[in-house]
């Protein structure tokens, strides 16, 4: 049973380009980074933080804005540039930018860092 599962997946994806393996490791390790979000609140409400409920809810408010928004940019990007081009920069640029995120103390920084 197994090895007639395996079978049919590598059959069906064999096709697929290296740029295309390459573009979906690179999806999996962001997607996999931005388990983080959840944890969010749980976080700035720690005593250490000292951020209220309602500040924390108000990050992920805006979390949730910036990823409307965010979502309606991007797609007139990928029409400008190519869908490519614009997910190998955004994947690129949020990875990096979620190491600059544990270095954000004040409220006003964890809320704009949650825009995007």
């Amino acid at each position: 049973m197994l090895g007639k599962t395996i079978s049919l997946y590598r059959k069906a994806y064999s096709g697929l380009t290296p740029s295309t393996w390459l573009l979906s490791w690179v999806m999996l390790v962001n997607r996999s980074g931005t388990m983080v979000i959840p944890f969010m609140t749980i976080y700035l409400t720690q005593p250490s933080m000292g951020y209220s409920i309602g500040e924390a809810g108000a990050v992920m408010g805006i979390f949730g804005l910036g990823a409307v928004c965010g979502g309606f940019i991007g797609g007139r990007l990928t029409d400008k540039f190519g869908f490519y081009r614009v997910q190998l920069f955004t994947l690129s640029g949020g990875g990096l930018l979620f190491f600059l995120l544990g270095q954000m103390k004040s409220f006003p920084l964890y809320a704009g860092s949650h825009l995007r």
